[in-house]
């Protein structure tokens, strides 16, 4: 990627115009983005919500519960995967803007999403030292991966669709290496953490796949969205699709799910306590 965006610039092979460039196209948000990040977050709450429903007593944590953790893990990788195309999107919504700029806003977004993670560790340790009386809290998490990820990302985005390779390979050594090596624990952002790690930390998304995950969506965003653009034909969406494309705006989604927790714990908290039914 060089030049600038204000003028013609070579993206991974395609030549992009600025915005003060005549004919230069307006950028947009793509709907087929949104309704897809819309369905992982709309699963992510729902999964959340019977692991709340299990902190309560209000549900067993059985076979048939630890079966919706595989849907989890699918909806995370959904949304894991968009966050890499939508890295190649902004390119596109950035035109008319040097490309020192486009990396810029990249890791301002990295930055403010880490920021927030350990906003969210610090909660997750005073809630579980208050209020269920564990020393499980979250040391390494979605948001914490995610920032982290995005920086790494930064310098390979210029690789384009090479980045399907490297992120499988990343995935790869993430799902068949790491989970046997135990030592040094203090590697755990990576994958590497002792047996009993997982007593400890109420959620975990380690670097190695869940990077790999993002570069594979870096690298299927150069091969869909070629320079920022989408580059094939889709209809228009339906009631529904606009609906759930609407939840799952960047926005919308960081906003959920900083909140959901919190407030489906409110919830069944003043539920058990008017009724009787759970305790914590």
């Amino acid at each position: 990627m060089t030049g600038r965006m204000g003028g013609e610039m070579e993206v991974n092979g395609t030549t992009v115009r600025g915005i003060g460039e005549p004919g230069a196209p307006q950028s947009e948000r793509y709907w087929e983005i949104d309704a897809v990040r819309g369905l992982a977050i709309l699963g992510m709450l729902f999964y959340h919500f019977l692991a709340c429903l299990v902190a309560f007593h209000i549900i067993v944590e059985d076979a048939k519960f630890l079966s919706y953790y595989n849907t989890y893990m699918l909806g995370s990788g959904i949304f894991v995967l968009i966050a890499g195309i939508a890295m190649i999107l902004r390119h596109e919504r950035m035109r008319g803007r040097t490309t020192k700029e486009y990396y810029g806003a990249l890791v301002i977004k990295a930055l403010f999403l880490l920021a927030l993670g350990f906003c969210i560790t610090i909660g997750s340790w005073i809630g579980a030292s208050v209020f269920l009386g564990s020393d499980a809290f979250i040391k390494f998490g979605f948001l914490h991966m995610l920032g982290v990820s995005m920086l790494l990302a930064i310098p390979l985005l210029r690789y384009g669709k090479w980045n399907i390779i490297l992120g499988m390979i990343i995935i790869a050594i993430g799902a068949f290496i790491f989970p046997y090596i135990n030592d040094p624990s203090w590697l755990y952002p990576l994958g590497i953490h002792a047996e009993d790690f997982m007593m400890y930390t109420q959620d975990y998304f380690p670097l190695f796949p869940w990077f790999g995950v993002l570069l594979l969506g870096v690298g299927l965003g150069n091969v869909f969205y070629p320079g920022g653009k989408r580059g094939f034909t889709i209809r228009e969406p339906g009631m529904v699709g606009e609906v759930i494309a609407k939840i799952g705006n960047g926005a919308v989604t960081l906003f959920i799910y900083l909140v959901h927790i919190p407030v489906i714990f409110v919830i069944l908290w003043i539920f058990s306590s008017l009724t009787g039914i759970g305790y914590l």
